[in-house]
C-alpha cells in the first residue's frame, strides 16, 4: 500500500505547494523539492528491491554481468533526469529542463553503445 501514501504526499505537497506559491513563490518550490525528494526515497527503496530481483534471475539464467550493469546505470540515467528535469519546470525553467532531458537520452545511447556492437556482431556472424 505504498502508493497510497506516496499519492496522499503528492496531493497534500501539491496543495500545500499551490497554497504557498501564492504568497511567496519561493516557499511553494522549496515545498515541491522536498516533497519530490521524499518520493524519491521511496523511489530508490523499491529500486534496491529491483536490483535483488534482477540479481536473483541473473542466477537462473547466465548472462554477462556487465549486461546488468548496463541496464541497471540506464535506470539510473532515466530516474534521475526524469527527476531533475520535473523539478526544473516546476520551478519555471522549462529550457534547462530540457537540456537535461536531452543530455539523459544521450547518456542512454553512449551506455547502450557497446549493447548494439555486440547485437550486430552477432547479426553479421549469422550471416
Amino acid at each position: 500500500m505504498d502508493i497510497i501514501k506516496i499519492a496522499v504526499l503528492g496531493i497534500v505537497g501539491a496543495l500545500l505547494g499551490i497554497m504557498l506559491k501564492e504568497q511567496k513563490h519561493e516557499y511553494g518550490l522549496f515545498v515541491t523539492l522536498g516533497v519530490s525528494l521524499c518520493i524519491f526515497y521511496f523511489i530508490m527503496s523499491k529500486l534496491e528491491l529491483v536490483l535483488s530481483v534482477v540479481r536473483q534471475m541473473q542466477e537462473y539464467v547466465s548472462l554477462d554481468t556487465s549486461y546488468i550493469g548496463i541496464l541497471v546505470k540506464m535506470i539510473g540515467i532515466t530516474y534521475v533526469s526524469e527527476f531533475s528535469a520535473n523539478l526544473c519546470k516546476d520551478a519555471g525553467y522549462q529550457a534547462v529542463a530540457g537540456q537535461i532531458e536531452m543530455f539523459g537520452k544521450l547518456a542512454i545511447l553512449v551506455i547502450s553503445m557497446p549493447v548494439l556492437l555486440v547485437l550486430l556482431e552477432t547479426i553479421e556472424s549469422a550471416f
